[in-house]
């Protein structure tokens, strides 16, 4: 019997045909496996931080949780800028379903009703929100009270709202006095600060956003507490400014007085400073504006928007361009941003150097005939006839450009340059504020003598109000310049001060004895027969200056006048200046001085620098009347004869039951009467008020009191000349007797100081 062959067994080796197939199949596995491999390492390794970013981002959500903004105060703490809390409601469309999970238009329409009724707000447009389903937050109305909001919240509870209804808080920024201190303060916009201090300090104030970061699942439900995390708000620092509320007050009230009494067609503005620290005490620009409502023009405006829709037509782009152009204007701090010609105040400067240069003395006596000739230029004098023969300290006190310009040429150009340089008058004062603008003027190199002489009178170089009031502080403060500034501290929520600005000396312009020496000049020529004697005020001893300078090649003036007081130991310097008077005489002396006057009547005992009155101010002091209802017909005789007045009775009674002046009323002593009334009568109207604008004081007091009326003296009452410029009673106006009559005095035959 014949072996049979085995057949070939899978445990034997292999063909070659296996063999290839085998080891085909074992690359293309490797192959694949590469590739794989590949891909991981590039989505796990390479990719990792995008693809876990993006993972996070499909997961994680997060909501802003606003900082609230800080708070601006002034010196002593009264919000001048604060927040109130309203609320942002805005809507999830992504979860507006119904029990089972699924989109429902049901809901939406529940939602747009009841938000629509409560908010004010259109039912299509919350409508058109709810169906935006890709989103999970849509704005319905921001700034909403507090009381709107608990509505919403109720709706939201009694249907069972709450993932489809959100309210976020905001604080919406708020300013407690509207328009005071406006340009100084500034406003917000949408991203921050847009004016001002708001802007300037925009990124101090505005604080750090928090957030609530939370991370949902797949159905986008939220995952539970431990995947939430809440990073706090950082509120913004508080802005304590030098501004103190009460003098910002008197600032602005007598600014305001001083441009519609002259007619100011160019805004008008002023600062008042401590001239020892650069402190600004109150900076204000005329017309103020509403902080709260920023983009809504004042009356001031009326007849230049009317012009605007005559000339272009309500509306058109013209128009809407003229507008936003006036709103950039109106918001402008003219104190920082516009620069004028200083005219006559900068004769303190010219004075200041020639004396710390001993190029002159006081008493050295100078000639002017009207006019004096420069480089073949015939340049006059304010006071055309001229002033004659005059000291120094006369040709400061009556403003003589004469008397300037051959002081300025015994100091010379590169003297001159070099002190204008030292008062700071080449550069901006870098005071805390945005938008300040750079002066005007010519380099050294470039000046001639005709250029030197114009500039010793404040003609043809330009400044801006902060960078003359700086100036003329140097001179008030011994020789010494410093930086304005309007912060004075910064603050947390808990009172603990983050930084604190304090005074910063420039430089030392000019010697204690010469400042000195100017300060008695102009504190004499107030107090005598100086151009700005209407900056005078009863028991304080003032210095100051006027000017009124030309407005380029027009016939336009601007009209101020500079201040500091006690002479003798300044604390307090105001400037005041008057862009473009237009009614009746368009002088500083005149436009100017008297609001000067009057602001530092008010601001010096409220700083608690006490009086010092002459013999000759008290004589022609007015009294305050006592009160006599209730007295005796004897006592209140006797009391009334005591201090100097007259009396008349009314009545056949033994007592007193009212009286005319009231009590706490202002009258002079000179012909003043007291009406007495023993019966309940009804007061006698039998005295008429007789025009007496233009008299002296004593004639006006004498026409006053012989029709049976008393008077109260305002303004330069002091020395001879002055008239009365206004009475607070019209004249034929009948009235009771003994009533008061205001009248202001001004010395009105000043001549001009440009």
């Amino acid at each position: 019997m014949s072996q049979q062959k085995k057949p070939d067994s899978i445990l034997e080796k292999p063909g070659l045909k296996i063999r290839n197939r085998s080891l085909f199949l074992f690359i293309c596995c490797m192959l694949v496996a590469s590739v794989l491999v590949g891909r991981l390492i590039y989505l796990q390794i390479i990719k990792n931080e995008d693809y876990r970013r993006l993972v996070i981002e499909q997961m994680v959500k997060e909501t802003t949780v606003s900082a609230s903004r800080g708070a601006i105060t002034d010196r002593n703490g009264v919000v001048l800028a604060t927040n109130y809390t309203t609320y942002r409601i805005f809507i999830d469309p992504s979860s507006m379903k119904d029990e089972n999970g699924n989109l429902s238009d049901d809901v939406r329409k529940k939602v747009a009703s009841g938000l629509s009724e409560i908010l004010g707000v259109e039912y299509d447009f919350v409508y058109e929100e709810a169906q935006k389903s890709k989103y999970k937050d849509r704005t319905i109305k921001k700034n909403v009270d507090k009381e709107t909001a608990a509505e919403v919240r109720e709706f939201i509870s009694e249907n069972k709202l709450s993932k489809c209804i959100y309210l976020v808080e905001t604080a919406t920024r708020v300013y407690p006095f509207s328009t005071l201190a406006s340009h100084v303060i500034g406003f917000c916009g949408t991203d921050g600060g847009l004016y001002g201090l708001e802007y300037q300090y925009d990124s101090i104030l505005q604080g750090k956003s928090g957030k609530i970061v939370y991370a949902e699942d797949a159905l986008h439900g939220e995952m539970p507490y431990d995947y939430e995390m809440y990073i706090d708000a950082e509120n913004g620092a508080n802005l304590v400014t030098t501004l103190d509320y009460k003098i910002q007050s008197i600032l602005e009230k007598y600014l305001e007085e001083a441009a519609i009494e002259s007619g100011c067609k160019s805004r008008a503005c002023g600062i008042i400073m401590d001239p020892n620290t650069g402190e600004i005490y109150a900076m204000a620009t005329y017309p103020s504006y509403d902080l709260n409502n920023p983009r809504v023009l004042p009356s001031y405006y009326d007849s230049l928007v009317e012009s605007y829709k005559t000339q272009y037509g309500e509306g058109t782009n013209e128009y809407n361009t003229a507008i936003s152009t006036l709103l950039l204007t109106m918001w402008n701090n003219k104190c920082i941003t516009d620069t004028y010609e200083p005219g006559s105040t900068a004769k303190i400067i010219t004075t200041s150097i020639a004396l710390e240069e001993n190029l002159a003395t006081t008493t050295e006596h100078f000639t002017c005939s009207g006019s004096y000739k420069v480089s073949g230029w015939t340049i006059r004098c304010h006071k055309t006839s001229g002033h004659g023969t005059l000291t120094f300290a006369g040709g400061l006190q009556q403003s003589c450009n004469p008397v300037m310009m051959k002081l300025s040429e015994r100091i010379g150009i590169s003297t001159y340059a070099q002190y204008f340089r030292a008062f700071g008058l080449s550069e901006k004062t870098n005071i805390d504020l945005p938008g300040e603008a750079s002066p005007i003027y010519k380099e050294e190199s470039e000046m001639t003598m005709l250029d030197l002489a114009v500039y010793s009178f404040g003609q043809r170089f330009n400044v801006t109000a902060i960078e003359l009031i700086s100036a003329v502080s140097a001179v008030a403060n011994d020789g010494t310049l410093v930086t304005p500034h309007i912060i004075k501290e910064i603050k947390d929520d808990d009172g603990n001060t983050l930084a604190s600005f304090g005074t910063n000396e420039v430089r030392q312009v000019i010697s204690k004895e010469t400042a000195e020496t100017i300060s008695e000049i102009l504190a004499e020529g107030v107090a005598t027969n100086g151009g700005a004697k209407n900056a005078y005020v009863k028991g304080y001893s003032v210095a100051a200056k006027t000017g009124t300078s030309e407005k380029g090649t027009t016939n336009a003036r601007i009209c101020s006048t500079i201040a500091y007081a006690p002479s003798y130991d300044p604390q307090v310097v105001c400037l005041l200046i008057i862009d473009e008077p237009t009614i009746g005489s368009i002088y500083g002396s005149t436009v100017a001085a008297p609001y000067v006057s009057k602001i530092l009547e008010e601001v010096l005992p409220y700083m608690g620098i006490e009086p010092q009155y002459t013999e000759e101010e008290l004589a022609s002091m007015d009294m305050s009347v006592s009160n006599y209802r209730g007295l005796s017909l004897d006592a209140a005789k006797q009391s009334i004869s005591a201090a100097g007045l007259k009396y008349e009775v009314v009545g056949n009674g033994t007592s007193v039951v009212n009286q005319i002046p009231a009590s706490g009323s202002r009258m002079s002593k000179d012909g003043g009467r007291i009406i007495l009334y023993t019966e309940d009568v009804e007061e006698s109207r039998d005295a008429v008020v007789p025009n007496v604008v233009g008299m002296t004081a004593e004639k006006a007091n004498k026409a006053l009191t012989d029709a049976g009326l008393n008077v109260h003296l305002d303004g330069a009452t002091i020395g001879a000349g002055a008239e009365v410029y206004s009475q607070s009673i019209l004249p034929g106006t009948v009235v009771a007797k003994g009533t008061v009559v205001e009248i202001e005095m001004r010395f009105m035959n000043i001549y001009g100081d440009d």
